[in-house]
Order: structure tokens, then C-alpha cells, then sequence
């Protein structure tokens, strides 16, 4: 096996590492928020109700904890119990209600899964539990996938050597510029233009490209070199992880590959 210095792809796997780690938080919210709404709307879509007559025989209160996080309050809401008879059993609920007294008769709906009373007819879901499930749902897979995409990245990162392999791709520096990000403009990235001299599957030859790495995961080399190769981990427009050798320096590192449009349309940087 061929032992190459992996300095820079460590501190590159370690960040991709809390990549991961996020992620995974970022796509188990929406997955639980996903399963209680999926939950409720095919509850609500296989519900059966049982039309009957109640009888109010007695009075209450509910206390429920309401308000924003910042203003939650206590508030009491008046309840009415209501038995009722449907065939088979007898059972009763607890409805919220300011103007049904003690005593009265009236229509109700009782849920045959759970005996719940509905003082009308159920109308089935409403447009927000299809919203909230449709939305949360494709959310949860977009999560989920972008998740699987990062894992496998890493992994391969990880595992990541030569052994004999021919580059996938040969890119002719052209220029080389430097853009700063985050908080107060301390993130420095190196935005490496030029052009795929030649590649292995023969794929973008001669397109205009852009490598690009964070500063501090990119080796300092006298010389800008007039050539890099390049090692595929993933392809895409947005995951194009590569791992580039500079022969002369005898140093591997980590970059994102890209085609921006607009360097399709310039001449590459001398």
C-alpha cells in the first residue's frame, strides 16, 4: 500500500466530521416533527365515526399551559362531560364548551377508534396537516439524503489512497485568488482557476474550472505550480470533492471542483 502524507485530508475529514454531525441533528428534527404529522394525518384519514346522541351530565375546567416561549401562561377553558351510547358499549368525553349547561341532549360524533366526541360532523384533514406532512416529509428525505451523500464522502476521504491509481484529471493553473467568509471575514478560501488539461474518462477536457479550499487545508508551496492532479471522491455541482497532488512538492490536499458559467465565458488568469 502506498504511504503518502495525509496531514491536509485529516484536518479535512475531521471537519467534515461535524459536517456529519449536523447534519444528523439538522435531519433528525424534521424527521420527528415528519412522523407525528404523517401520524396524525393517517389517523385522521382512516377515522370512522359513529353518529349518536349525548347526554351532558356534568361541568369542568381545563387548564392548559399556553403562549410563546418567552410568555407562556396558564389559561382555564370550561368543559362539559358527555356520555353517550353507541352499539356494542357506553363511554364519555370531555369537550370544551361556554354555552352547553348540564342536562341538555344533543347529536354528537364519536371516533370508533378512540371514543372522542365531536359536537359536529369530522370534515377529515385539513389543508395545513397535508402542508406540515407533505413539507416535513420532503424535507426529512433531502436531509436524509444530502446525510448519506457526506457519509460516503467522508468515508471515502478516509480511505482514501493511490495504490498505483492514474489521476482522473489533469488541471492547468491559471490564476490564483483569495476570498474571505464567516464571522468578520477570518474564514480565508483559495479559489484556484485554470483549465482540465486532460482526463482519464475524457470527460470536460478543455473546460474552464475552479478548485477551491479553505486556506488552512492548502499547502504553501513557493511556486504555484503549473499543473495539479486530481483524484475524484465525489462529482456534482455542489459535492465535487477531489484530492489533488502537486508532484513537485510531493503533497496531497483536498479542494472542491467546480464549472462556474462565468469562467466559461472569460479567459483563465495567467
Amino acid at each position: 500500500m502506498t504511504t503518502i502524507d495525509r496531514s491536509f485530508i485529516r484536518r479535512v475529514v475531521r471537519a467534515r466530521t461535524v459536517l456529519v454531525v449536523t447534519l444528523a441533528f439538522l435531519t433528525a428534527v424534521p424527521a420527528y416533527i415528519a412522523f407525528g404529522n404523517v401520524g396524525g394525518l393517517a389517523s385522521d384519514l382512516t377515522a370512522r365515526y359513529t353518529t349518536t346522541t349525548g347526554q351532558v351530565v356534568d361541568e369542568g375546567t381545563e387548564r392548559v399551559l399556553e403562549g410563546s416561549r418567552r410568555s407562556k401562561h396558564w389559561e382555564e377553558y370550561r368543559t362539559v362531560t358527555v356520555d353517550y351510547d353507541v352499539p356494542g358499549t357506553a363511554g364519555s368525553d370531555e369537550i370544551r364548551s361556554d354555552t352547553i349547561q348540564v342536562g341538555e341532549t344533543l347529536d354528537v360524533w364519536v371516533r370508533d377508534q378512540t371514543g372522542k366526541v365531536a359536537l359536529e360532523q369530522p370534515a377529515g384533514p385539513d389543508f395545513w396537516q397535508w402542508f406540515w406532512a407533505v413539507t416535513m416529509s420532503l424535507l426529512t428525505a433531502l436531509l436524509a439524503w444530502s446525510l448519506v451523500i457526506a457519509v460516503r464522502n467522508s468515508i471515502r476521504l478516509a480511505a482514501f489512497r493511490p495504490d498505483g491509481r492514474q489521476p482522473d484529471f489533469v488541471f492547468a493553473l491559471g490564476g490564483v485568488s483569495t476570498t474571505t467568509t464567516g464571522k468578520d471575514g477570518k474564514k480565508r478560501l483559495l479559489e484556484f482557476t485554470g483549465l482540465i488539461e486532460s482526463s482519464a474518462d475524457g470527460a470536460r477536457v478543455g473546460e474552464r474550472g475552479q478548485l477551491t479550499a479553505p486556506a488552512k487545508h492548502t499547502p504553501v508551496v513557493p511556486v504555484p505550480p503549473a499543473r495539479i492532479l486530481g483524484y475524484r471522491i465525489s462529482s456534482g455541482a455542489v459535492d465535487g470533492i477531489v484530492v489533488l497532488y502537486l508532484p513537485e512538492a510531493d503533497t496531497w490536499w483536498v479542494a472542491t471542483l467546480s464549472f462556474p458559467a462565468n469562467l466559461q465565458m472569460a479567459p483563465t488568469a495567467g
